[in-house]
């Protein structure tokens, strides 16, 4: 089995556990996710305001190369993990991939929850939805 299969069988697997049973340092929202979402012109506003914020593109290499949000660090979602995250496990982090249809910011997000991480986020707009709001990228 490959290790992005491995990966999205445990994830599979802990999404009820991550549901039912989340500990009290992660808020389960409405949708039953152990993540938050925000918006791309809300984590704009953050980025122009230096809040302190991690933003992960769980994009593949070549949209990663096309562009991204500003400050965004490139991870493939196969590969969340704590020495790639910050330190504080209260740190803001942000995940996206490219857009609406697309679920891999879910997975990279759930991942880092189940790391002991506790303010997650995800952007489901994507990049598509960044861009079609000609916002910046890098």
């Amino acid at each position: 089995m490959s290790q992005f299969a491995r990966f999205c069988f445990v994830a599979v697997l802990a999404l009820p556990v991550t549901a039912c049973g989340a500990s009290a340092s992660n808020t389960v929202d409405s949708q039953g996710e152990a993540f938050k979402r925000i918006s791309a012109a809300d984590l704009n506003s953050k980025l122009a305001a230096k809040a302190p914020v991690f933003v992960f593109d769980v994009n593949g290499d070549e949209r990663y190369a096309q562009g991204h949000v500003p400050t965004a660090k490139h991870m493939k979602v196969d590969e969340v993990a704590v020495a790639a995250l910050p330190a504080e496990k209260a740190a803001m982090l942000v995940f996206y991939c490219a857009g609406e249809k697309c679920n891999a910011c879910h997975h990279a997000a759930e991942a880092a929850v189940e790391l002991g991480y506790s303010n997650v986020w995800i952007m489901p707009e994507g990049i598509k939805g960044w861009e079609a709001q000609r916002l910046p990228v890098e």
